[in-house]
């Protein structure tokens, strides 16, 4: 910490990060006292220049000793102080979450940690129960538990999952983490797989009321046949991967594994639960399955593989984003082999052929298995926008169909507030035409114009996914929007879908727009039209299609004064700028586009620019087109 000397004139102590200081307030000032009587010893003349630091919380002056060691001062904003190291930031990881969103098919939305503490029999009961089990149980009677986590995963087993308390002090025994796992992370997403997707509820009727469901619990036979430790399981990360395998192979899965019987002394689930873990194992049972519980003829069927398990482990754990933008390739390129449990590997590229499966029935295996179809990117883009923007067709029906199949909107599935409210008729189709990203209003229908891929953006539109969409307009069901309101979607900023189209360079997609009446005359708020756009793009062919057959004007300006003209040069497309100037014989008012192609060879020149030699080679051939040109004006005058 700086060393500060102090003036006798008043002063504030300017705050961290402030301006340099000046010549009246220094890094050290001075405070010059009375003047004392000399002296020979050291004490004294020691304390003749009495020194003082800030106090970087208060600001007051502490006097300090010579001895005492000086503290660096931290300068930093204080957003970037921090105490421990941050931990990550998942972006992106809840699209590969199962049963932790708000859903009015389940009754424990609502359920809180505090739900109990005014229940005063339930508080005196469970304290019976935690301190019985924690004094039977000698591994953990000397570890500290926290009795809230264990009141809690009491409170709601009881509830929700219809145990006795006599049941939980023998769950308790046979696994002892049980009092220790978070309800909301573990325990209820787990509950609702058990009700949901195994259909392993019973509707408990109100005493007051026969014919009022006061709540749902697991039936009796799922809770004989369940141990204790499958509440503690890896279920997004095995389970659930591996029961999906049983949907996707045809063999039991759901209630037929734990209401049927399936040898002398266990059931399907007790054995899918004990072979489920490793690949080998769990592939050994599903042909064992698939010979004596199916009506497949398995003659001229290729066994099962731990290989084709871990790959279909893979795509499902990665979650609905990776499946609605089908991004395997970008995850596991070709140079990069996917890792696998025998030791051996597996090329990247055939993943999907490997596990047998399609990014569309993976993203219909995931909902099945709780994931929310109407999941959000950190930036506001849905599924929709995903699937549309990479082109992937499938999948893209499939979160429609899924959707319009659950008859639930993304208002009561991503809010509690709005859970249990009323429901729109084919949400699927309000979601894939309506959706408005939450960064810049952007539709699905805009995604699909200008393409996407997992890190880049404006690759190349998809008229299929484009048609697609506007077919969904003609369907009798569809009558909240029509074709034309559809296909002239703004953003906030005023962009057409027209207008990314062009700027992506998507011929067949400005094609279809412009015969399906997309208005090509709009502004944005910046006043640029889709000449503009096409200009920026650098497609010759889109800016001669949209000039001779929209009859777009390349020589309006935008409310800064700039021209297509500007735009080609500022983006470096050559042959733009060639058609512009030679055929169109668009007129450079003031000069504009002329000065910023001599600014940017000015500026390579100088070394201050960072730019490839492609791009500078571009530069200058833009700026030559411009030198010729004049001395053409020149010549013709």
């Amino acid at each position: 910490m700086a060393i500060l000397r102090l003036t006798l004139t008043a002063f504030s102590v300017a705050p961290f990060g402030s301006s340099p200081p000046t010549r009246t307030f220094t890094n050290t000032l001075h405070i010059p006292r009375p003047q004392r009587r000399q002296t020979s010893t050291r004490a004294e003349s020691r304390c003749d220049v009495p020194l003082f630091t800030a106090s970087p919380f208060t600001g007051d002056l502490i006097p300090i000793d010579d001895t005492t060691a000086i503290e660096p001062v931290d300068r930093r904003p204080h957003e970037q102080r921090v105490e421990a190291p941050r931990s990550a930031r998942r972006l992106n990881h809840a699209f590969q979450h199962l049963y932790r969103h708000s859903d009015p098919r389940w009754d424990d939305n609502d359920w809180n940690d505090r739900e109990w503490a005014n229940d005063a029999e339930f508080c005196m009961n469970a304290g019976r129960l935690f301190a019985a089990s924690i004094a039977s149980n000698s591994t953990t009677a000397a570890q500290p538990t926290n009795q809230r986590a264990a009141f809690s995963a009491i409170h709601y087993l009881t509830t929700y999952g219809g145990y006795s308390l006599e049941d939980i002090q023998n769950m308790y025994a046979a696994f002892p983490p049980l009092f220790e796992i978070d309800v909301k992370r573990h325990l209820r997403p787990k509950m609702r797989f058990l009700k949901d997707c195994m259909k392993g509820e019973i509707h408990l009727l109100s005493e007051k009321n026969a014919d009022v469901c006061s709540r749902r619990v697991l039936h009796p036979r799922l809770r004989a046949v369940l141990p204790a430790g499958f509440f503690g399981a890896r279920f997004e990360r095995t389970i659930a991967p591996r029961h999906a395998f049983l949907v996707h192979a045809g063999l039991p899965y759901g209630r037929d594994l734990w209401d049927t019987v399936g040898g002398q002394t266990r059931s399907l689930f007790e054995e899918f639960l004990f072979m489920h873990r490793k690949p080998k194992q769990f592939a050994a049972m599903c042909n064992a399955w698939r010979s004596k519980y199916t009506s497949t003829n398995i003659d001229g069927c290729l066994p099962f593989t731990s290989q084709q398990i871990v790959a279909f482990d893979k795509l499902f754990q990665r979650g609905m984003l990776s499946a609605a933008r089908n991004d395997t390739a970008y995850v596991f390129p070709d140079e990069l082999d996917g890792k696998r449990s025998n030791g051996k590997s597996i090329d990247a590229a055939s993943l999907m052929t490997t596990a047998n499966v399609t990014s569309a029935q993976i993203i219909r295996y995931l909902i099945q298995h709780g994931a929310n179809p109407y999941e959000e990117d950190v930036r506001g883009a849905s599924l929709f926008h995903w699937a549309a923007g990479s082109g992937n067709l499938q999948a893209l029906n499939e979160l429609v169909t899924c959707c319009n199949q659950l008859g639930l909107d993304r208002m009561s599935t991503n809010d509690t507030k709005h859970a249990g409210s009323g429901h729109l008729i084919n949400p699927g189709f309000h979601a894939a035409l309506l959706w408005k990203a939450s960064r810049d209003d952007a539709t699905p229908f805009h995604w699909a114009a200008a393409g996407s891929g997992p890190k880049e953006f404006g690759i190349g539109g998809h008229v299929s996914i484009c048609k697609y969409l506007l077919a969904l307009c003609k369907v009798d069901a569809c009558t909240f929007i029509s074709e034309k309101t559809l296909i002239n979607a703004k953003t906030k900023d005023g962009n057409t879908i027209l207008m990314w189209a062009a700027w992506s360079q998507s011929l067949d997609v400005v094609k279809f727009l412009v015969r399906n009446r997309a208005d090509s005359t709009t502004c944005n708020r910046n006043g640029c039209s889709v000449a503009h756009w096409a200009a920026s793009g650098g497609n010759l062919s889109v800016c001669k299609y949209l000039a001779e057959i929209a009859k777009v004007d390349f020589s309006v300006e935008n409310f800064a004064g700039n021209t297509p003209l500007s735009h080609a040069v500022a983006y470096q497309r050559v042959e733009v700028v060639k058609w512009l100037k030679e055929e169109l014989r668009v007129e450079d008012k003031g000069g504009v586009a002329a000065d910023l192609a001599m600014d940017f060879v000015n500026w390579a020149d100088s070394g201050l620019g960072l730019i490839g030699e492609e791009q500078e080679i571009d530069r200058r051939k833009v700026f030559d087109l411009f030198k010729d040109w004049t001395l053409e004006m020149g010549e013709e005058n």
